[in-house]
């Protein structure tokens, strides 16, 4: 049998992940839905959730699922270390 390697990933940079996508023009309504649910399980999982604001948009389709996720003190400093100096994401 293989063995499986583990590894923890940051909820963090999940969380920056999530807010920039759910924000992208680009994105598709069900990938916004999937990403919210995703989201929340792991902010309520791990005693992170803060809430939510609907970003103001002028799309109709899928006004619900254009959220910006509130970040938890506890995450603040790390999510703040998720973008380089021209705001792109270090994944």
């Amino acid at each position: 049998m293989a063995k499986v390697s583990r590894k923890t990933y940051s909820v963090a940079k999940m969380l920056a992940q999530a807010n920039h996508y759910l924000a992208r023009k680009d994105s598709t309504i069900d990938g916004r839905e999937t990403m919210c649910g995703m989201i929340e399980t792991i902010l309520h999982g791990s005693g992170n959730y803060c809430g939510f604001k609907y970003l103001e948009t002028s799309e109709i389709d899928g006004i619900g699922s254009r959220r910006f996720y509130f970040v938890h003190n506890n995450l603040q400093s790390d999510y703040d270390n998720t973008k380089d100096i021209e705001g792109y994401f270090i994944l």
